[in-house]
């Protein structure tokens, strides 16, 4: 970091109080820019007045590539600060710059721009952020958005009544636009030889489809993922030694591409190739996007030909997706339910049919919410949210869901189709490393304040020893100054103590026994329980394995939680706890603490692991279930918490055990 301040401005007396005052704001600056997220750098008038080395590290983790030409993300931001220091005070604007770091790896930076004033003049204040991750998963979000568009489009021709071409030219359109290719095609394979026609196409001369023909064999990329059946992802046909690129492809500027055989049960119908006349990776799930289109089309090809295969169609389509698919009537009544909608909502076929789509609701949408699926859907439109579901057991689940309305030739609706992506697993590690980053911030404040308050208590003692060796004063004094000085020592001590608590360090794992844990945590805490009239329950299962854990962290979590628990029952209450073998999650045990208190509104149980979040507390900063969900978590197990509505609250910790001791017994009173 840079200091602000040149030597030949720093004070060179005690009396410049006001060159002190700014020495002492810029030492804060510096602090409290290094406990922010993101970098921060100010300029004025075209000179650098301050950066922070976070700062620093962004603008030199990378290089601004225009016209071809090098530049420095440091010069390209600092010349755009100068030409802003113009604007008013109060001026702000959002600038994203998409870059690359040495590796070649794509980056996402933001950085804000704000007219501030500065000694009589204006500066301009920026912040720089990293976005790499949020901007690349809403990407992600967005592609699996416009994926499930495009399915839902061919599978809304896949159950009407257009033509077999039709159907193909709108998939190769549909396709090349949502991979961002410039060729696209289906290759249909022939009976009599072993070449494939072209049939449908995007960037090729429309001449050609329906009359050209190209050669299947193994020397061709169409042909070895037909021998294959495999996808085929080339990165650059000119650096290709598996086959020979077409003349087709060749002609036509084709360099990277995918060919995928298209599949209808256990036989290879034809190819679908989508190429780009630049060098290009492609992902895992643009290939499986591809392959999903075609074997629709393949699928939707076999229907038309057989023409008492049309009921059959739908059903295969449904079958052979992995995200849920769902079709009902206009009225709302199921008529299909894929097995992929099955292990999504632990609901059966057999059970789902016949009744309506509101099995899932989970009461989190808004009336207003389904007013606006509905007027899309009749309206012709497809509708394509997010949606908190409920499953069978009552769970909750996260799914992008698009639903088309099916029309047939009159462009009369017929059916309603509804398709399912599972987004709980992501959301869960967006939540996982979200928490992460609060326990992080937490922990980088906590330590700045403790270091901050020890170098004035450090001065004290100093003073404090001093003045207890000076013999001109009184003897009380100099008693009271030496006790001034132990305490000071004492307070400094206790403060390395937490410091050194805070570095991230193992837990000293031991054989922990845990009834004897919670009767020693229900002992420290008796005249607690006793103040507040709370009668405790126990219910514990005997000889209950021991767990590898750091007995005393595990028995702060368990003061935590007991303390919630008496603070949600002022006016009295049980509490009820119990431990027992569990292994719905591996060989583990189970402890669970119930409540009769007040209970927690639904929306403070989303936030309630969030640090200084107090749920109302009269007491306390809102630190202790978020310490205790990092303890837990060390320590491999799952912390949960619910509130049925008029029950109080109820907290289970799942801990893990050695699998050769974990058996089953069953809970008796205690």
């Amino acid at each position: 970091m840079r200091d602000p301040m040149t030597s030949s401005h720093r004070p060179r007396s005690k009396t410049t109080s006001p060159v002190q005052s700014e020495v002492a704001a810029a030492e804060v600056l510096a602090w409290v820019s290094d406990c922010i997220q993101g970098g921060l750098c100010f300029v004025c008038n075209g000179l650098l007045i301050f950066e922070n080395s976070h700062f620093a590290e962004l603008v030199e983790a990378t290089e601004l590539r225009a016209d071809g030409i090098e530049h420095r993300l440091r010069k390209s931001l600092l010349d755009e600060a100068i030409l802003w220091n113009r604007r008013p005070l109060g001026a702000k604007k959002l600038s994203g710059y998409r870059l690359k770091d040495r590796q070649g790896h794509p980056l996402h930076y933001e950085c804000r721009f704000n007219v501030v004033p500065y000694r009589g003049e204006r500066g301009v204040l920026m912040v720089l952020e990293d976005v790499t991750e949020r901007t690349l998963l809403a990407q992600e979000a967005a592609q699996a958005a416009c994926f499930q568009s495009v399915l839902a489009r061919i599978g809304t021709l896949a159950v009407s009544d257009e033509p077999a071409q039709a159907l193909m030219n709108e998939a190769v359109r549909l396709t090349a636009e949502a991979l961002g290719v410039d060729l696209c095609k289906i290759l249909i394979a022939r009976e009599s030889d072993d070449h494939l026609a072209v049939v449908a196409g995007v960037g090729i001369e429309e001449e050609f489809i329906g009359k050209l023909t190209i050669e299947g064999g193994t020397h061709s990329q169409a042909g070895f993922a037909i021998r294959e059946r495999l996808p085929v992802v080339v990165r650059d046909l000119r650096e290709e030694t598996r086959f020979t690129p077409s003349k087709l492809l060749t002609e036509h500027g084709g360099i990277a591409g995918m060919c995928v055989p298209m599949l209808v049960e256990d036989k290879v119908y034809g190819v679908m190739t989508a190429h780009s006349k630049q060098v290009r990776d492609f992902t895992e799930k643009e290939q499986a996007f591809l392959c999903t289109v075609a074997n629709t089309v393949a699928t939707v090809l076999e229907r038309k030909r057989r023409a008492d295969a049309q009921i059959d169609l739908y059903h295969r389509l449904f079958m052979s997706a992995q995200d849920g698919i769902m079709l009902t009537d206009t009225d709302g009544r199921i008529l299909e339910w894929n097995p992929a909608l099955e292990r999504m909502t632990g609901w059966a076929r057999e059970e789902a049919l016949g009744q309506r789509p509101s099995i899932l609701k989970s009461g989190k949408h808004s009336p207003e919410f389904y007013e606006r699926l509905w007027h899309a859907i009749r309206s012709g439109k497809p509708f394509v949210d997010r949606f908190v579901n409920r499953r069978k057991d009552g769970t909750e689940f996260l799914v992008w869901e698009s639903v088309s309305p099916v029309k047939d030739r009159d462009e009369i609706t017929q059916y309603y189709l509804a398709i399912l992506t599972d987004l709980s697993e992501r959301e869960q590690m967006l939540e996982a490393l979200r928490h992460t980053e609060q326990v992080k911030l937490v922990g980088q404040l906590a330590g700045g304040i403790l270091h901050e308050i020890r170098n004035p208590l450090i001065g004290l003692g100093s003073l404090a020893t001093h003045l207890a060796e000076q013999e001109q004063l009184p003897q009380a004094a100099r008693d009271r100054c030496r006790l001034i000085a132990r305490e000071a020592a004492r307070i400094d001590e206790l403060l390395e103590t937490h410091l050194g608590q805070l570095r991230p360090r193992p837990f000293d794992l031991r054989p922990c026994d845990l009834p004897s844990l919670i009767d020693d945590t229900l002992t420290l805490l008796r005249p607690n329980l006793h103040n507040q009239q709370i009668n405790v329950k126990k219910a514990i299962a005997p000889d209950l394995p021991q767990v590898e854990a750091s007995r005393a962290h595990i028995q702060q979590a368990c003061l935590n939680i007991i303390m919630n628990a008496i603070d949600a029952m002022p006016n009295g209450g049980d509490l009820t706890i119990t431990a027992r073998p569990d292994t719905k999650r591996g060989p583990g045990l189970l402890l669970t603490f119930s409540d009769t208190g007040k209970g927690i509104p639904p929306e403070d149980l989303q936030r309630i692991f969030e640090p200084f979040f107090t749920n109302g507390k009269a007491k306390g900063v809102g630190l202790g279930l978020t310490i205790t969900h990092d303890i837990i978590e060390r320590h491999g197990g799952q912390l949960a918490i619910e509130s049925p509505t008029g029950s109080g609250a109820v907290v289970e910790v799942w801990l893990p055990v050695k699998q050769e001791v974990c058996h089953d017994v069953a809970p008796v009173a205690g």
